[in-house]
């Protein structure tokens, strides 16, 4: 439904491409993913005083889909955060709680029916969250390069939440905010490490 496709993603400016085979990593990357997971979505950032470049990688379990429906339910997705040196990439951060399971949007998964994206613009990526399914939210989680700290910080936490549009006119959109978006940002004079980031309720 395109009216839907176009209000999920008007606060993203850039979106990474659709999600990609271990292959399109560089070596240095792929050689160092968890054993038994497999990548939903990439991208890549630069930022930084002198300019860093960083690979953003978002994993799943092979077997998800058998472990959904086990009592523990879904795995976590860890969300990695490669530095590029040259030829050589070191992982400088993990988190396993920015990628939603794919149990965590109730009828829908949350990521990857979302089609697994991770915008990037300027110092700034953003984790797309969402679902169009039974009930409709979106949950975007910024996160920005902070220099001081010289590495990935918290920024805000977008979640808004969608209806269908009430108005019959053929024209209007498919779906329209059901109250004012939520926004969590951080308190000033504190910092989130990318690592250390959780939702918060």
């Amino acid at each position: 439904m395109p009216a839907v496709k176009t209000i999920l993603t008007t606060v993203i400016a850039t979106l990474s491409a659709a999600v990609p085979a271990k292959s399109d990593l560089p070596a240095g990357v792929a050689g160092q993913l968890l054993p038994g997971y497999t990548v939903i979505s990439t991208a890549n950032i630069a930022a930084g005083r002198p300019l860093r470049r960083f690979v953003i990688v978002a994993l799943s379990r092979k077997d998800e889909d058998r472990l959904r429906q086990s009592p523990g339910g879904s795995p976590v997705r860890p969300l990695l955060v490669f530095e590029q040196s040259g030829a050589r990439f070191t992982l400088s951060a993990r988190n396993d709680h920015v990628v939603m399971a794919a149990d965590k949007g109730g009828q829908c998964d949350p990521f990857l029916d979302n089609e697994a994206r991770i915008a990037v613009k300027g110092r700034y990526f953003t984790v797309e969250n969402g679902v169009a399914c039974g009930q409709h939210w979106t949950d975007y989680i910024t996160f920005r390069w902070d220099d001081r700290s010289g590495a990935f910080v918290f920024d805000n936490e977008r979640r808004e939440d969608w209806m269908l549009n009430p108005r019959n006119d053929p024209d209007a959109e498919a779906l329209v905010r059901a109250g004012p978006p939520r926004v969590i940002s951080e308190r000033p004079g504190h910092v989130t490490p990318f690592a250390s980031w959780r939702p918060r309720s």
